[in-house]
């Protein structure tokens, strides 16, 4: 179900009994418009089925004009976090997985972390990408924004990755408004230049960060990880393992959640 939670689109998911149970809180990623967690649905059913409450958060909804920073994004998601109690397990996916990772140093040690192609870091390659995404978006173009995007998430080499950019944009056209684009174009650029490497490298709880082998977006070459954190790169995934191998995806989550207690 979705509800307005504190002050952002939130959706809310889990047993029927949720006092006492342990707490997942989501942040999602780019998406035009507030899908109602949608994007995580396959992971979603994963952290529910072990009896987690998830709440799922539009990222992107405290953004503004004056956010025009990662890091004063951050900053607001900092001062709003307390506001959703206890977080047992933090996740994030893409934009939302960065987030999180430099919310890191707000939670309690012991916050087991949970990312799918969130990135710790960009490079040259990854931001001229993005770049050409918030490009296109911002000139007036969310069609062809939004179909390049899509395009962009397919593992490298699959159906579809290499349609062209017409015959893509007429596809998007549908999804695309100059209010999607302006949530298209912030959220590719406030992810250009980040480096939050030394947040996860000093997080003390356990981590686990999910990334697909083909993807061309954010690769392993973007993650961090302490010693004792886990990157599982999967075979032949883009930038949506979750959903493209929702039983490999699910089963190295259950298990990771059976080894940090919180199942």
């Amino acid at each position: 179900m979705t509800h307005a939670g504190p002050a952002v689109p939130t959706g809310v998911f889990g047993p029927a009994t949720a006092v006492g149970a342990p707490h997942a809180l989501v942040l999602a990623p780019v998406t035009p418009r507030w899908d109602e967690g949608a994007f995580f649905a396959p992971v979603v059913r994963t952290l529910a089925g072990a009896g987690l409450r998830v709440t799922v958060v539009d990222t992107l909804s405290l953004w503004d004009e004056e956010a025009d920073s990662m890091a004063a994004f951050v900053a607001r998601w900092r001062a709003l976090l307390p506001d959703f109690g206890r977080v047992d397990l933090l996740c994030g996916n893409a934009l939302g997985g960065a987030v999180a990772q430099a919310l890191l140093p707000e939670c309690a040690p012991d916050t087991a972390a949970l990312l799918v192609s969130g990135p710790a870091r960009t490079d040259p390659v990854l931001e001229e990408r993005l770049t050409r995404i918030a490009d296109l978006a911002a000139s007036g173009r969310p069609g062809a924004a939004l179909a390049l995007l899509n395009r962009r998430v397919l593992p490298l080499g699959a159906p579809g990755a290499d349609v062209t950019a017409a015959t893509a944009e007429a596809i998007a056209d549908a999804d695309a408004d100059a209010a999607a684009g302006r949530r298209l174009a912030a959220g590719m650029r406030l992810l250009c230049g980040i480096d939050v490497t030394d947040a996860v490298r000093a997080h003390p709880g356990p981590l686990l960060q999910i990334v697909g082998s083909h993807s061309q977006l954010v690769t392993q070459r973007h993650t961090a990880a302490a010693p004792h954190h886990r990157v599982h790169v999967a075979p032949g995934a883009g930038m949506r393992p979750h959903a493209e191998q929702p039983t490999e995806v699910a089963a190295l989550i259950e298990a990771y959640l059976w080894e940090k207690g919180l199942r």
